[in-house]
């Protein structure tokens, strides 16, 4: 009697269609781990700062000097004091608590108090120019034009 053999291949082979695809498989999931690995991550502070990249608004600021004059001045607004301001050529710049307003423009109450000659006032951002003499308090208004900066 003849014994009967099966065809069945042996069950440690595989073909090569399997094992190819078996091994592309791998190698894209190798790919994407390391892809997702080396991503560059963004921080919770990196998009909180690109979003909160917005404009603000500038500081109320004026510049101090004398032509030809001298002494030495303070700045009173809005309940603060500046420090004393002795007036040389080079102007000074004085630079008020409060930003200036965001919307429309604001007037304020300056008053420049101690003694002093040919004080000359003027702003970086306006035409505003005034020359005057204190001695004592000086009292003037400022309008303060909407300003930010990007």
């Amino acid at each position: 009697m003849q014994e009967a053999h099966s065809q069945r291949p042996s069950q440690g082979k595989r073909s090569p269609f399997v094992v190819g695809i078996g091994a592309a498989a791998i190698a894209a999931t190798v790919t994407l781990v390391v892809m997702m690995n080396n991503s560059p991550q963004v921080s919770t502070a990196d998009q909180v700062s690109s979003v909160s990249k917005q404009c603000t608004l500038m500081q109320r600021r004026l510049l101090v000097a004398t032509e030809h004059g001298g002494g030495t001045v303070r700045f009173r607004a809005s309940g603060w004091l500046s420090p004393p301001f002795t007036l040389t050529a080079q102007p000074q710049v004085v630079i008020f608590p409060l930003p200036r307003p965001g919307d429309a423009p604001m007037s304020e109450q300056i008053s420049v108090e101690g003694n002093a000659t040919n004080v000359v006032i003027t702003s970086e951002v306006t035409d505003l120019h005034q020359v005057f003499d204190v001695s004592g308090i000086y009292a003037y208004t400022v309008t303060w034009a909407p300003r930010k900066s990007c």
